[in-house]
């Protein structure tokens, strides 16, 4: 099972979307998007499915997004993941990000009202 890169359709202009399947199954995904003004990739979203966690199939979707943002030039890799979400901040960790901020605020008014944001980043 190899990820495949797709440009998404519709939605944001610029965000590019990678895919993990196994035959017709969807087993993972990326989105992402550089932020010029700063050169910074941002991770949108990583995601994996149940059936398919504990494979690799989430750092190697890291991998191929973060070497999208390589060769788009991008300094740094950002993210954002709520503090209750300790199980992705141990992934992240792992992959090589560090905590670069936070945000108490982020949530406010939301279903994760209480929850505070976690920035994350790394080089490229």
């Amino acid at each position: 099972m190899y990820p495949e890169e797709e440009e998404a359709e519709g939605g944001d202009e610029g965000v590019h979307v990678i895919v993990a399947r196994a035959g017709d199954a969807l087993c993972g995904a990326i989105s992402l998007a550089h932020s010029a003004w700063n050169n910074r990739l941002v991770i949108a979203d990583l995601r994996v499915a149940p059936g398919h966690r504990g494979r690799g199939i989430g750092p190697a979707l890291m991998e191929r997004g973060l070497a999208h943002g390589r060769e788009l030039g991008a300094r740094t890799a950002w993210l954002e993941v709520t503090n209750v979400n300790a199980p992705a901040v141990r992934v992240y960790r792992r992959m090589g990000f560090a905590l670069c901020g936070l945000d108490t605020s982020l949530y406010r008014g939301t279903a994760s009202e209480g929850e505070t944001a976690l920035f994350m980043s790394r080089s490229l």
